[in-house]
């Protein structure tokens, strides 16, 4: 949002910008240690809810209901670092380390993603005012792996970015109601 916009916005109304993309263990709370994955962006993030209806019988009105939530985002990394692609893969790629500060990105042959928790966090100024949200999604696997396309070194734009799909599901250990994302919003007046 442009500077001359800050002041003229309802401070007391959820405003997002975009986000510093982090990932924890899956069962991390929001206090938790993250790595935080680089410089990037996040193109979108969507609450999908696929529905059922059932009709009994002669009963009047079918009831309907939810039959399955996911949350799913997806943006660009710019930013390649071992460790954080190796968190960010969920078991699919794994960092190792050579002699003299050689870091190694491995991938291939597990068969398994271990899920993951994710934590976007949007920090903006509004009329001189810092306001934070934090997007908390609790249980969540990458999904698709490394892709990128290179450039040449003397592009006007050099830098490749790396696509990321992160798809959050229902974590049943947590309370129903709050087991797919939260969204934390704090104005520091």
């Amino acid at each position: 949002m442009p500077l001359y916009q800050n002041s003229s916005v309802d401070s007391t109304k959820l405003i997002i910008g975009n986000v510093k993309i982090e990932t924890a263990a899956y069962g991390t709370s929001a206090g938790g240690t993250w790595v935080n994955l680089g410089a990037g962006i996040i193109n979108s993030f969507a609450h999908n809810i696929t529905k059922y209806d059932v009709q009994a019988g002669n009963a009047p009105d079918p009831l309907e209901g939810i039959a399955e939530e996911t949350v799913v985002f997806a943006g660009e990394l710019i930013e390649y670092d071992a460790s954080s692609l190796a968190a960010i893969s969920c078991g699919a790629m794994a960092k190792t380390t050579g002699a003299s500060g050689v870091t190694i990105l491995n991938a291939g042959g597990n068969s398994t993603l271990t899920p993951r928790a994710f934590k976007l966090t949007n920090t903006r100024l509004i009329s001189a005012v810092t306001a934070t949200t934090v997007m908390l999604v609790y249980k969540a696997t990458l999904d698709n792996g490394l892709s990128f396309t290179l450039k040449s070194d003397n592009d006007t734009d050099p830098i490749n970015i790396m696509p990321i799909a992160i798809t959050g599901k229902i974590d049943g250990t947590l309370s129903a109601g709050s087991q797919l994302y939260s969204i934390t919003r704090t104005y520091n007046a």
